[in-house]
């Protein structure tokens, strides 16, 4: 097989990726592991306000919609359920259905893997009943299937305060919710608000001490200041924050920086979004973790310059559009993590100029 650019990953940036680059002429295939399209934005039932101008506010799983839909209407392969497996002396790409190899050859690659949840660990805290904030989310909007009727959250970022807010109005009683830091950790105050009107409580500068159970969680000790608060929960959802998946660029030999803003290791990359190797671009929380309208926007950065890469547009085209989505980018990111968007530019910067960079990793 095959194609001019391989995506691999159709979450929301991998779906941008492809629609640029499909509109522009160019034989495209999308590699994903799941049986859908749209990533996370499946089980989102949320509204996101904060998405580049040519969408509207939207919930997530209507975004996952209509851009699985703006996908189908074009010639792109969309091998779901699929995986890469290799890279290979001969330039081929080993894709797998779990069953059998097949060799892919592509001139350019998008890696959009998107990222992958954080656990913070507590004695007991692999006991049934403790899971993930996004395992959460994914139970109780894609399986429909409640994770149980009293919760405490360990963390207090937006994620956390849309899963809480969920959970609240589909009956489960939330305990508390629970923040090592002074203060909630969520940048929208209005929705930290909603939390303290519905009554539930807010532990800041508190940890979970440990969790106790027989077969599955049934209490927890928080440790709140001088206290020691005893909770019945058969829920304890944690908010650990997220991490780029990186696999795909240790095979490819890309080299990294640490940027603890955008989630701690990720590939270097210039304005283009394309990585130290020629062939290899990069999109979405695979280019630093942020928000949603953040990843659709670097979706259509590194589709427009792998086109152009590729003969599809002139250079003067992709430079004015990705000028003009680096504005829109920084706009979107400024308003919700404004240190996300500083180390993404000095990210930038310390790969463009070899001095710094050399400099910054010494």
């Amino acid at each position: 097989m095959e194609t001019d650019v391989l995506i691999i990953g159709a979450g929301p940036s991998g779906l941008t990726a492809a629609l640029e680059t499909a509109s522009r002429g160019l034989d495209v295939t999308i590699v994903e592991e799941s049986f859908s399209m749209g990533g996370q934005l499946i089980q989102q039932t949320q509204l996101i306000q904060s998405l580049p101008s040519s969408y509207q506010p939207m919930r997530g799983f209507e975004l996952a919609g209509l851009l699985t839909k703006q996908v189908e209407d074009y010639s792109i392969r969309c091998l779901l359920g699929h995986r890469v497996i290799g890279f290979y002396k001969d330039g081929s790409v080993g894709i797998t259905d779990e069953v059998n190899v097949i060799p892919l050859k592509a001139k350019k690659i998008i890696v959009a893997t998107g990222a992958a949840e954080n656990a913070l660990a507590f004695p007991k805290w692999t006991l049934p009943g403790v899971m993930t904030i996004g395992a959460v989310q994914t139970l109780i909007n894609r399986d429909f299937v409640l994770p149980g009727k009293h919760a405490v959250i360990l963390g207090s970022s937006d994620f956390a305060m849309d899963v809480a807010l969920q959970l609240s109005e589909l009956g489960v009683q939330i305990k508390g919710i629970v923040e090592k830091t002074p203060s909630l950790t969520a940048r929208d105050t209005e929705k930290g608000e909603e939390v303290r009107k519905k009554g539930i409580p807010v532990y800041v500068n508190s940890s979970i001490k440990e969790a106790r159970g027989i077969g599955k969680v049934e209490e927890i000790d928080i440790e709140h200041g001088e206290q020691i608060l005893t909770v019945s929960v058969d829920v304890v959802c944690i908010d650990g924050g997220r991490s780029p998946i990186l696999d795909v660029f240790y095979q490819l030999g890309c080299s990294f920086s640490y940027q603890k803003e955008l989630g701690g290791w990720i590939p270097q990359y210039n304005k283009s979004l394309q990585t130290d190797r020629e062939d290899v671009f990069l999109a979405g929380n695979a280019a630093g973790v942020s928000s949603q309208g953040v990843l659709l926007t670097t979706g259509m950065i590194a589709g427009v310059n792998v086109s152009e890469s590729l003969g599809a547009i002139r250079k003067q085209e992709a430079d004015i559009e990705t000028t003009s989505l680096w504005r829109e980018l920084e706009i979107l990111e400024t308003k919700l993590h404004p240190d996300a968007w500083k180390a993404r530019m000095h990210h930038v910067e310390n790969y463009e100029h070899p001095v710094l960079k050399d400099q910054f990793i010494s």
